[in-house]
């Protein structure tokens, strides 16, 4: 059965695909990783309690010595106790991984140009996409376990040295970013 050009595109976006880890921040929140270098705003954090439970997400603003805080899609700011978290999830860039993806799909057509040789290049394509896409979508995120972790998870707060003094509950969220 000849290899068709749909068979191979969708081959390569399938294997791309289900190698890559998903950012939990909403889609346009992060900047990417250029710009997050100079963001004023939080990592986006995922603060998951027992039986991996979401206890809350949203802007990570600070990590004390006892609490975590968060700013959520509400503009509300949720203290949670460190205690009452046994992971965490901080995604403090855009990693576009669909970028790496469309390439590797688009090396993966363009081995059929190569006649017999696609039987060698395709896969080459394909594998090596797949693992580029793969480190891209996971390169911005962290996961927090350890107590010793949440030092290291100050850098990625909007407020690394601590939360100021007289913080308002309520705040305007950071609006989306536009295409």
């Amino acid at each position: 059965m000849p290899v068709t050009k749909s068979v191979l595109a969708t081959l390569a976006l399938a294997t791309t695909l289900a190698a890559c880890a998903s950012n939990p921040a909403p889609r346009r929140w992060l900047a990417p990783a250029r710009e997050a270098q100079s963001d004023p705003y939080g990592a986006w954090i995922v603060l998951r309690g027992g039986q991996k439970t979401v206890l809350t997400s949203g802007e990570l603003l600070a990590v004390e010595d006892d609490s975590v805080f968060v700013l959520d899609a509400n503009g509300r700011v949720a203290a949670v106790a460190r205690a009452a978290v046994p992971s965490a999830t901080i995604a403090f860039y855009d990693g576009q991984f669909g970028r790496t993806a469309a390439w590797a799909g688009v090396g993966a057509l363009s081995s059929i140009s190569h006649g017999f040789g696609l039987i060698l290049s395709g896969p080459i394509w394909i594998l090596s996409g797949s693992l580029a896409a793969r480190a891209d979508s996971r390169a911005p995120l962290i996961t927090v376990k350890e107590p010793a972790q949440w030092v290291g998870a100050r850098a990625y707060a909007r407020f690394p040295g601590g939360l100021p003094a007289g913080l308002p509950r309520v705040l305007p969220v950071k609006p989306r970013r536009q295409p």
